[in-house]
């Protein structure tokens, strides 16, 4: 949960100069800076519809309507930092689909980033497939983006029942594409199938803080690689408390109480 969130906070000044074209010295740059979260750094769509997900699950709410919600509150509380240069929180696909204009037949990889609370709220495998599954299909009902957000909250189930990394990587997930390949050839790309790409970013780390900068200096959509890869980092590293304090200190203060009252139901597997 958090650990999706500090990914979308690390990757969130970089994604608008993916735009202009590949620049692999501003890449490479979150792999040695001092600060993971910068004065800059601000939460988006992933932090946004993350929280959704997390406020639906510990108050029963229905995923569908929730979302939108969030949507429809959120899409005009664009953050006042230089670092950003969007107009709206959310795509334009997202915001027609809240407000009833657009199919949600989406396969883009919205789907991935806000689903992290149910694998860490639900204590059994079955269910965290079934809820994940409801969360997804409301704005999301492509078998892309199905098979990939069931496969990501696998994963960090995975993580908190405590599998080891390498078990995991060589029983399901084998890459067959090195982080440093990827930084070569990765472009923008807003589907599901960057979930791959967070995979890569994941296995070739030792640590939650390494893992995102992995996941950033990939480029592209790097505010929602880093929430994907910072969401199963989380399950196997923890998250250093330095990092958590940093992060909430950019949130609303609803959105640290609703971060605080699910974790106080996460349970030790």
């Amino acid at each position: 949960m958090l650990g999706a969130i500090i990914g979308d906070l690390a990757g969130s000044i970089y994604e608008y100069d993916e735009f202009k074209g590949k620049d692999m010295n501003r890449r490479l740059s979150v792999l040695t800076k001092e600060n993971l979260i910068e004065k800059d750094s601000f939460y988006t769509d992933d932090t946004i519809l993350t929280i959704a997900i997390l406020d639906a699950v510990i108050n029963g709410k229905d995923y569908d309507k929730t979302l939108k919600n969030y949507g429809l509150k959120y899409y005009n509380d664009v953050p006042k930092t230089k670092a950003n240069h969007f107009k709206y929180m959310f795509s334009p696909g997202f915001i027609k689909w809240c407000k009833g204009k657009k199919e949600g037949n989406s396969m883009g990889s919205g789907a991935l980033m806000r689903v992290s609370p149910i694998a860490y709220l639900f204590n059994d495998i079955n269910e965290v497939f079934e809820e994940t599954k409801k969360a997804t299909v409301c704005s999301h009902d492509s078998s892309l983006a199905l098979v990939s957000s069931c496969a990501l909250n696998d994963m960090i189930f995975m993580g908190r029942s405590g599998y080891d990394k390498k078990y995991v990587e060589n029983k399901f997930y084998p890459m067959h594409q090195s982080l440093e390949q990827l930084r070569k050839t990765n472009k923008f790309d807003s589907t599901c199938m960057v979930f791959d790409k967070c995979l890569v970013a994941f296995f070739e780390s030792n640590s939650f803080e390494e893992a995102i900068r992995n996941a950033v200096s990939l480029g592209g959509d790097t505010d929602t690689i880093g929430a994907i890869t910072g969401s199963i980092a989380e399950a196997y590293y923890g998250i250093p408390n330095e990092l958590k304090e940093k992060a909430l200190e950019k949130l609303p203060d609803d959105f640290v109480l609703k971060l605080g009252e699910g974790y106080q139901k996460v349970k030790k597997l």
